[in-house]
């Protein structure tokens, strides 16, 4: 029985052996007809695309998303050129605050630009985990209009549906935000939010292809 298995595997090497030298020999022949004949057009090997995801255009920076690991959101602070500028530990709950590095994103379903600057970004993990965002004002730039953030919003988290709460002054034209918190605020750091007396509004971006609503409602209560 052992002599058969070896004759047959003998025998499957050698068909193998054969099979290689007249591809090598088919492979050969082919260049050789083509030296023959220089001006004959070569083919070119197509390549499907590389898959996006459903929001994202092609080029699109890496995007967050809420649950995300800590380490996978420095990941994108370290592409993106984002500079540390504190960190706050409360129990399982850990806050860093950050300058953004003004990187290009883009919202969808429009391709609208949209650049991550006019803010620092206090940025909350439950047990290393993205919770929330929190965004001030930076002197140092234009803050966002509301329909800005709003944009913003859906450029980063292209997949997921959040609650985005914002203060505006009523008197401000321009609607510049003043603060803003995304998704949640881990309660440790609750006091945090909110220093501003001016009232809050509040609005739920969905993710794309649902249009962004730019539509809020505003309560001095939340």
């Amino acid at each position: 029985m052992a002599s058969k298995i070896y004759f047959q595997i003998q025998r499957d090497v050698v068909l193998a052996a054969i099979f290689l030298s007249v591809i090598a020999y088919t492979s050969a022949a082919a260049a050789d007809n083509t030296k023959d004949r220089p001006n004959q057009k070569m083919g070119t090997v197509r390549n499907l695309p590389t898959l996006q995801t459903r929001a994202r255009p092609p080029l699109q920076p890496e995007t967050l998303h809420l649950g995300m690991l800590a380490t996978q959101f420095f990941e994108y602070a370290k592409e993106n050129n984002w500079a540390a500028i504190a960190t706050v530990q409360r129990g399982n709950y850990t806050m860093y605050k950050l300058q953004p590095g003004g990187e290009g994103l883009y919202a969808m379903p429009d391709r609208t630009l949209v650049y991550v600057r006019g803010f620092t970004a206090n940025v909350y993990f439950d047990s290393d985990r993205l919770v929330g965002m929190r965004l001030t004002t930076d002197n140092r730039d234009r803050p966002l209009t509301s329909k800005e953030l709003l944009q913003l919003v859906r450029a980063w988290f292209p997949d997921d549906m959040l609650s985005v709460i914002y203060q505006v002054a009523p008197s401000d034209a321009r609607k510049s935000i003043v603060e803003t918190l995304i998704g949640t605020i881990p309660e440790a750091f609750g006091q945090d939010l909110g220093k501003v007396s001016l009232p809050f509004c509040r609005a739920i971006v969905f993710p794309s292809p649902v249009p962004l609503n730019t539509l809020s409602t505003c309560n001095p209560s939340i």
